[in-house]
C-alpha cells in the first residue's frame, strides 16, 4: 500500500476580499482565498496580522462577501465555491470562542440539472448582494441562492451563546440561453428594496461579443432584460470587419472584451485586451408603439477579435486548469413591459495598451467621476481615471469626459486587486508571489477638470495591423504618467510549477529541489530545502579545534560562553560586545566535558573531577571532587542540582551540587565501558531517571531511588547498532539517543515497573544522516510554539524539536558543524552559538518550517524543462522568453539552453536556439561511454502561433516539426568558464516529447511514434535503428529496470491519449515490439517507477488522477487516487533518508502540481499499512470536513461520469488529523479507534507476522509520528 502526503500546500492566491467588521467592530480584516484554504487576516499598523484560516476539502473556485445592511449586529459572511467533482457552497462566519477560527454556518450541494452538462468554460464563480448569491458553474445554467437569519430557535437548540448567523433558505436554477458566458456581475443597488441589477458579457454562436443589463426575479426566477443587448465591438453600428480591420477606427469598440466592471447602479467599465470603455444605463421613457420592438441581441458580422475568447490566457494566471470551448449557442429574448426602457451606451474609450486584463478594482467613486485600477497578463498596472464635464447647457449636446490613464507600475499579472487604506494595495497572484504594495498615484484632478487637454488623434497602425497611443472616443484624454510604488510584503507563490528536479550530494542524498515556476515577466527558480530557516548574526574567525561549547553566566548574570579544545577551555563574553574573559589557568589550561550553571556559580567537569566555582575571573572554588588518582572521566552530565559521571570500566557517581559544595550521593558500577551519559529530573518523577549509554549495543536506565536502594533491576534498550553520541532528555519523559549510523531514536519512558523500575512505553526512530550523531542540548529556546530541544549534528546539522507533545526534527542547511549551543541575549533574544573548524557563529532560528523556499526571479524568462546533471554538477534548463509589445500586440519570443550552477543558481552559459524553436525535453543521457544533455525541441511553422503560445504555453499542440540535440558541456581549464557544444543535430518531424536511455541506445517519442537511435563512428551521426507507431500520441517514456520475471529493462510509453504502453527493445539490434498495452483514455500527464509489493509505474492523468499499474506478468491495475490537481512531474527521491522511518514507511517519490503542492509517495510497511489503512477507513465514517463534506467523496477519482473510488493509498494529508487534538476530541478518536465492531477496530499485525491484534492510541500516535517525519 502507497502513502501520500503533501510537504508544501499549494500557495497561488486565487482572490481577496476587504472586509469590515469581521474579527471586531471596527477591524478591517483582508480575506484569502487559496486552492483549498481560506485565510483571514487583520490589517494594522503593523502591516498584516495572521488571525484564522480554513482548510476546505475541495477546490476553491471563488469567494464573496455576504455585507448586512438590515440585521442590526450580524457579522459579514462569507461564501466559498468549492468546483466540482464534489461541488458546493459554503457559507463562514468569524468566531472568537473559544478559540479564534472560520466556522460553517451553512453548506450547499450543487449538482448540475443533468449529469452530462459539462462546465462552464469562461466564468466560474459565485456572486452576492445583499441576501442572494448567483453562482456559474455549469454551461447555461446559473444557480440562485436566497440567504436569510438563521431562525431563533434553531440558533438555542444548537449552541448557547446564540450568535445570529446567516444560513441557506432556497436554492433554483436559471436557465440561459448564452452558453459561453464571459462575466456576470451586480451593479450596485441604489436600494435594498429593488430587483438586483446584473450585467451579462456572452459570446454568441457567430462569435460576436453582447453586453446587456438584467434583472433578478426571485419570485418569478428569471432574469428579465433590462436594456437591449449591445455588441461592445460594433455598438454604433454594423460594419464590414476583415482580418486586417483596424478595431481603433471603429468608434468606442471594446473587440476582446472579458470583464466588466460596476461603478455604480448607472456606469459599469467594459475591459477589453486593448481598449476600455465606459458604458452608462439609463431609464428612457418609451411610447408603446416603439416598445413592441423586439429587445433580442442583433445578429453582427463575425468579429475575429471576439473570436479570440475562445483562448483563456487567465489559465496560468490564475492557477487553474480550464478547458477549450466546444461549442456554443444563442437565441433570442422576450422584451420588456410595454412602456419600461432602458438604453445601455458607451460614453467614451481609452486604449491601455495590448493584455488581457485579468483584474480590476474600484479605487474612488464620486458624483462626478471615478478611479479604477486593471491590472492585465503582463503585469501591467494602470490607473483610469475620469471627470464629468457638463456641457448640456450648450446647444444641447452630450456631457464631455475628462480621461487619464496613468502607467502605474509593473509588477507580477494579478488575481485580484484589493485596496487596504491609506494607500496600501495588495496584489494577489496566481502565477507569482503576491505583494503589499504601497501606492503613490500622481493625482489626476487637474488633468480630468474642466480645463482638459485637446483631445488626441488616433495614430496609423503599427505592427500587426493594430495601433499604438491614445484612443479615445468622446472623452478628453490626457498624456499617461507613472505612479510610484514600494513592496512592503511579499508572500511566495510557486504556481504555477513548470518543471523541477532533485539535486543530489556527493554521497547521493538528496541536497534541495530545484523548481522552476512562473509565467509572463514573472518567473523564477526556487530552491526548496527540508530546513530550518537561520539568519546569521555575528561571525568569528580564527578559534580552531572546538569541541564543545556550554552557556553559562557571569556572577551579575550577564551571558558567557565557555568553549573547550582538545587541549584547554576557553570563555567569551557575549554582551555588550564580544570578547575574550580573563580565566586562571586552573581553568583553562585543562579541556571541559560539560559545564552549567547552578545559581551564582559554575560547574565544570573535567577528566580529573568536578569543581565549582563561586568566582571564574579570580578561581575561587566552592566545592571540589576529584577521581582517585590513575583513574578519568570519560563522560558527565549536568542536570539541575545532579552530576552524574561516568569513569573508565564503567563506574557511575551520581554527585549532588549546591552553593555550599559537592556530596557524593551514590557510585555503582554500570557492568561496560560508558559512552555517554543523561540525568532527566521533573516535577512530576517520583525520583530522577538516569541513562547510560555503554559500548556494548545497550542503554542502561535507573531511578536513583532504584541505586541508592542497591536494587538489582534495570532497564536496557538494546539495540541492534552500537550507541555512540550523546544522549539528552526533553520536557517530557522521554529520552534522546544518538547512534553512529546517524539515527536518533526517541524512548517513551515511565517508572511503573513493578520494583520501581523504568519501562519503556514505546519508540521511535528517524535518520538525521550517516555519520555519528552528537546532540547538543538547547533547553530554553523557543521559536513560536515550538520547543527546541537539541540540535543534531551528523554530516550536516538538524534542529530537534518538541511540537504538540512529540519530537520531531529538521534539517539546517549547514555543514561541518561540531558543537552547538543556546545562549540567550538582550538584544536578539536567544540565538545559537555554531562552532565550525575555523571559527564561531551566532546563529538565529525564524523558522522552523520542514520545508523552506529560497527564490532567484528571472524575469521574462521561463523555464519549462530543468534536469539535473549529477554526474557534472551542473543545472541545464530549457527557457524561452515572449514578451507582448502592449503597443503593437506582437509577441517576441527566444529560447535558450542554460547551465547553472546547482546550488546558487548562478548562469554559466546560454545557447540561444532557432526561431520559433522551443526545447520540450531535457535528459542527461550515457552514450557510448560519454555523458551528453539530450535535448528535445518543437520548431512552430508560422510566427502567427506565437500569440496562442503565450496564452497556453504548449508548444507541442501547434508544433509540426523538431529537432534532437546531442549537447556536451565542456569547461575552459584555464578560465574556468563554460561552454555548451551541439555535437550533433538530428531533424524529427513531430515535436520530440521525451528522450530515454535504453541498452546504450537512444530512445526519441516524437509525435505518434517512438524511435532507437544509435551512434556511428566517431559520434559524428545518429542512425535510426527502429520505429514503433502504434501510440496516438507518444507523451513519456520510462525505463523499468529488470524484475524477476524480467532480467532487462523495459520500456513504457505514457500515450498523451490513451494509457500505457510497454515495449521490449532488444540489446542488441534496438529493434522495437509492444509486449503489453492498455487502451483506456488516461491521458497520461506524468509518468514515473514505483515501488508497491513489487515494481510498477505510476501515472497522473488528465482527470487529475493517480493511477497505479504492476508490472508482473502482465500490465495491471493497481491503486488510484483522486487527487483533483494537475501533476506536472514525479521524481524519483525524498525529502529525507529514505532510511529514516524504515519500520513504517520507505519514500522514494516526489510529485509537484501546477498549483504548487510539493508531495511525497512511498510504500508502507505491511504493519503500517493495516494500522493506518483501519485508522483511515474509520475516520471516513467519523471524521468530516468543513461543512459535512465526506472524505470519500472529496478522495472519488475517475471521470466526470464514471468515478471510481480510492484504494491502495492512504492519504496522509487526511489521517494525520488524528494528531490534531483541536479537530479530533478525545470521543472521537475512541470511536476511530474502535470502529463499529469488533473487526472494525484499529489494529497491527500479530507476533508472527499473521493475524491481527488490537492497539491502542499511543501505538498510533507512534505511527503517525513516524511517518509525519519524513516529510
Amino acid at each position: 500500500m502507497l502513502y501520500i502526503a503533501s510537504a508544501l500546500s499549494p500557495t497561488p492566491i486565487l482572490d481577496t476580499l476587504r472586509v469590515k467588521g469581521l474579527t471586531g467592530p471596527d477591524s478591517i480584516s483582508l480575506v484569502v482565498a487559496k486552492p483549498n484554504r481560506i485565510e483571514i487576516w487583520d490589517v494594522n499598523e503593523a502591516g498584516l496580522t495572521f488571525s484564522a484560516d480554513l482548510e476546505l476539502w475541495g477546490s476553491v473556485v471563488g469567494i464573496s462577501l455576504v455585507e448586512n445592511t438590515e440585521v442590526p449586529g450580524l457579522k459579514p459572511h462569507l461564501l466559498v465555491l468549492l468546483g466540482p467533482p464534489d461541488a458546493h457552497l459554503l457559507l463562514l462566519s468569524f468566531q472568537l470562542e473559544p478559540s479564534p477560527s472560520l466556522i460553517v454556518t451553512s453548506s450547499l450541494a450543487l449538482s448540475p440539472p443533468t449529469p452530462t452538462l459539462r462546465r462552464a468554460e469562461f466564468f466560474n464563480g459565485v456572486i452576492s448582494q445583499g441576501f442572494t448569491a448567483l453562482v456559474s458553474l455549469w454551461v447555461g445554467v446559473v444557480s440562485c441562492i436566497e440567504i436569510d437569519v438563521e431562525k431563533e430557535k434553531e440558533a438555542k437548540r444548537r449552541r448557547s451563546n446564540r450568535v445570529q448567523r446567516l444560513v441557506f433558505k432556497d436554492n433554483f436554477n436559471i436557465n440561459l440561453r448564452e452558453h459561453n458566458l464571459l462575466h456576470l456581475a451586480f451593479l450596485p443597488s441604489s436600494s435594498p428594496q429593488n430587483e438586483p441589477t446584473l450585467s451579462f458579457l456572452w459570446l454568441s454562436s457567430n462569435s460576436t461579443l453582447h453586453l446587456q443589463a438584467r434583472r433578478l426575479a426571485a419570485k418569478s426566477r428569471t432574469f428579465n432584460e433590462l436594456s437591449k443587448a449591445v455588441d461592445v465591438v460594433m455598438p454604433t453600428g454594423k460594419t464590414s470587419v476583415e482580418d486586417d480591420t483596424d478595431f481603433n477606427d471603429i468608434p468606442l469598440s471594446c473587440p476582446a472584451a472579458r470583464r466588466v466592471v460596476p461603478v455604480d447602479s448607472e456606469h459599469m467599465l467594459v475591459i477589453g485586451d486593448e481598449h476600455t470603455c465606459l458604458y452608462n444605463l439609463s431609464f428612457t421613457p418609451q411610447s408603446p408603439q416603439i416598445s413592441r420592438g423586439s429587445l433580442s441581441s442583433s445578429q453582427g458580422p463575425k468579429s475575429p477579435r471576439g473570436a479570440n475568447t475562445q483562448r483563456s490566457p487567465q489559465n496560468d494566471m490564475m492557477g487553474g486548469s480550464g478547458k477549450r470551448r466546444k461549442s456554443s449557442a444563442a437565441g433570442s429574448r422576450s422584451g420588456l413591459e410595454v412602456g419600461e426602457r432602458w438604453n445601455l451606451k458607451p460614453l467614451w474609450r481609452v486604449r491601455q495598451g495590448f493584455g488581457t486584463v485579468l483584474s480590476a478594482t474600484v479605487l474612488e467613486t464620486h458624483a462626478s467621476g471615478a478611479s479604477v485600477l486593471i491590472g492585465d497578463e503582463c503585469g501591467r498596472l494602470t490607473c483610469i481615471s475620469w471627470e464629468t464635464q457638463p456641457t448640456r447647457f450648450l446647444l444641447g449636446e452630450e456631457d464631455r469626459y475628462g480621461c487619464q490613464t496613468q502607467n502605474v507600475c509593473q509588477i507580477a499579472p494579478p488575481s485580484s486587486l484589493t485596496y487596504l487604506d491609506n494607500g496600501y494595495l495588495f496584489l494577489s497572484s496566481g502565477c507569482s508571489d503576491s505583494s503589499l504594495v504601497n501606492l503613490q498615484i500622481p493625482s489626476g484632478s487637474e488633468s480630468c477638470g474642466s480645463s482638459a487637454s485637446p483631445t488626441r488623434g488616433i495614430p496609423i497602425r503599427k505592427g500587426k495591423g493594430r495601433a499604438s497611443g491614445q484612443s479615445a472616443d468622446f472623452a478628453d484624454v490626457e498624456d499617461s504618467t507613472t505612479g510610484l510604488t514600494s513592496i512592503k510584503e511579499r508572500w511566495t507563490n510557486l504556481a504555477p510549477v513548470r518543471d523541477f528536479d532533485v539535486v543530489r550530494e556527493e554521497g547521493g542524498g538528496i541536497s534541495h529541489l530545484v523548481v522552476a515556476s512562473g509565467v509572463s515577466n514573472s518567473n523564477s527558480l526556487r530552491i526548496i530545502r527540508s530546513g530550518v530557516g537561520l539568519e546569521d548574526l555575528v561571525t568569528i574567525e580564527g578559534i580552531e579545534g572546538i569541541t564543545d561549547l556550554w552557556p553559562v553566566a557571569s556572577s551579575n548574570g550577564s551571558p558567557l560562553l565557555l568553549g573547550s579544545t582538545p587541549t584547554s577551555t576557553f570563555v567569551l563574553q557575549i554582551e555588550p560586545e564580544i570578547t575574550a574573559v580573563d580565566i586562571p589557568d586552573s581553568i583553562a589550561s585543562r579541556p571541559t566535558l560539560s559545564a552549567a550553571v547552578l545559581e551564582s556559580s559554575l560547574v565544570q567537569i573535567t577528566a580529573c573531577g568536578v569543581v565549582l566555582w563561586s568566582d571564574l575571573a579570580s578561581g575561587n572554588q566552592a566545592g571540589n571532587w576529584e577521581v582517585p588518582n590513575g583513574e578519568e572521566i570519560v563522560a558527565g552530565h549536568i542536570c539541575g542540582s545532579l552530576v552524574a559521571v561516568a569513569r573508565r570500566r564503567g563506574k557511575v557517581d551520581i554527585i549532588s551540587a549546591s552553593s555550599n559544595g559537592l556530596q557524593l550521593l551514590v557510585s555503582y558500577e554500570a557492568g561496560a565501558e560508558v559512552a555517554s551519559l543523561a540525568v532527566i529530573q521533573l516535577p512530576t518523577l517520583p525520583s530522577p531517571i538516569i541513562a547510560v549509554a555503554t559500548w556494548e549495543k545497550e542503554i542502561l536506565v535507573y531511578a536513583l531511588d532504584q541505586i541508592q536502594a542497591g536494587a538489582s533491576v534495570v532497564t536496557s534498550l538494546s539495540e541492534s547498532f552500537p550507541s555512540l553520541g550523546t544522549l539528552t532528555s526533553t520536557s517530557g519523559v522521554q529520552l534522546i539517543a544518538g547512534s553512529d549510523d546517524g539515527s536518533m531514536i526517541t524512548y517513551d519512558l515511565e517508572p511503573s515497573g513493578d520494583q520501581g523500575e523504568i519501562v519503556m512505553k514505546g519508540k521511535r526512530l528517524a535518520s538525521l544522516g550517516n555519520r555519528p550523531l552528537k546532540l547538543c542540548q538547547t533547553a530554553g529556546l523557543a521559536v513560536g510554539e515550538d520547543q527546541i530541544v537539541a540540535v543534531g549534528l551528523t554530516e550536516r546539522m538538524s534542529v530537534v524539536f518538541e511540537s504538540s507533545d512529540r519530537i520531531d526534527f529538521s534539517t539546517a542547511s549547514r555543514k561541518d558543524i561540531v558543537a552547538a549551543a543556546n545562549i540567550p541575549t538582550t538584544a536578539f533574544g536567544h540565538v545559537i552559538a555554531l562552532a565550525s573548524g575555523t571559527g564561531l557563529s551566532f546563529t538565529r532560528v525564524n523558522s522552523l518550517k520542514k520545508l523552506s523556499v529560497s527564490t532567484m526571479d528571472t524575469g521574462d524568462r521561463t523555464a519549462n524543462k530543468i534536469i539535473s546533471m549529477t554526474t557534472q554538477k551542473l543545472l541545464a534548463l530549457g527557457t524561452v522568453s515572449r514578451v507582448l509589445e502592449s503597443q503593437t500586440g506582437d509577441v517576441l519570443q527566444s529560447s535558450y539552453i542554460e547551465l547553472r550552477d546547482p546550488t546558487t543558481l548562478d548562469l554559466h552559459v546560454d545557447l540561444r536556439l532557432k526561431d520559433r524553436e522551443e526545447v520540450t525535453c531535457l535528459q542527461e543521457v550515457l552514450f557510448k561511454e560519454d555523458y551528453y544533455l539530450a535535448v528535445g525541441t518543437a520548431i512552430l511553422p508560422n510566427d502567427e502561433d506565437l500569440d496562442s503560445l503565450l496564452s497556453i504555453n504548449e508548444s507541442s499542440l501547434y508544433a509540426q516539426s523538431g529537432r534532437l540535440l546531442l549537447v556536451a558541456p565542456e569547461q575552459d581549464a584555464s578560465s574556468g568558464e563554460w561552454k555548451l557544444k551541439i555535437v550533433h543535430s538530428k531533424d524529427v518531424p513531430g515535436p520530440v516529447n521525451d528522450i530515454a536511455s535504453i541498452h546504450g541506445f537512444l530512445a526519441i517519442a516524437a509525435g505518434s511514434t517512438v524511435t532507437t537511435v544509435k551512434a556511428t563512428g566517431d559520434h559524428s551521426f545518429l542512425e535510426v535503428c527502429d520505429t514503433f507507431s502504434s501510440v496516438f500520441v507518444a507523451q513519456h517514456l520510462l525505463v523499468v529496470p529488470p524484475t524477476k520475471l524480467h532480467s532487462t529493462p523495459r520500456l513504457i510509453v505514457g500515450d498523451g491519449m490513451r494509457s500505457l504502453c510497454v515495449l521490449e527493445v532488444d540489446l542488441a539490434l534496438a529493434t522495437v515490439w509492444s509486449e503489453d498495452k492498455d487502451m483506456a483514455t488516461h491521458q497520461v500527464m506524468a509518468l514515473q517507477n514505483v515501488k508497491d509489493q513489487g515494481q510498477g509505474c505510476i501515472i497522473a492523468d488528465g482527470h487529475s488522477n493517480l493511477l497505479t499499474f504492476r508490472l508482473d506478468e502482465s500490465l495491471e491495475s493497481a491503486a488510484s487516487f483522486g487527487l483533483h490537481e494537475d501533476v506536472v512531474r514525479f521524481r524519483q527521491g525524498s525529502l529525507v533518508p529514505p532510511s529514516s522511518a524504515p519500520e513504517t514507511m520507505t519514500p522514494d517519490l516526489l510529485f509537484a502540481t501546477a498549483d504548487g503542492r510539493i508531495g511525497i509517495i512511498g510504500e508502507l510497511t505491511t504493519a503500517a499499512s493495516q494500522t493506518m489503512n483501519d485508522l483511515q477507513r474509520n475516520m471516513a465514517r467519523y471524521h468530516k470536513g468543513p461543512g459535512g463534506m465526506d472524505w470519500k467523496t472529496w478522495r472519488r477519482g475517475g471521470t466526470e461520469l464514471v468515478t471510481k473510488d480510492t484504494a491502495g493509498f492512504v492519504d496522509g494529508d487526511f489521517i494525520q488529523r488524528f494528531l490534531d487534538t483541536s479537530l479530533v476530541s478525545a470521543a472521537d478518536a475512541e470511536k476511530m479507534l474502535n470502529g463499529t465492531n469488533a473487526h472494525e477496530h484499529v489494529g497491527k499485525l500479530g507476533p508472527d507476522g499473521h493475524g491481527k491484534v488490537d492497539v491502542e492510541r499511543a501505538d498510533v500516535l507512534r505511527v503517525l509520528e513516524a511517518a509525519a517525519g519524513l516529510y
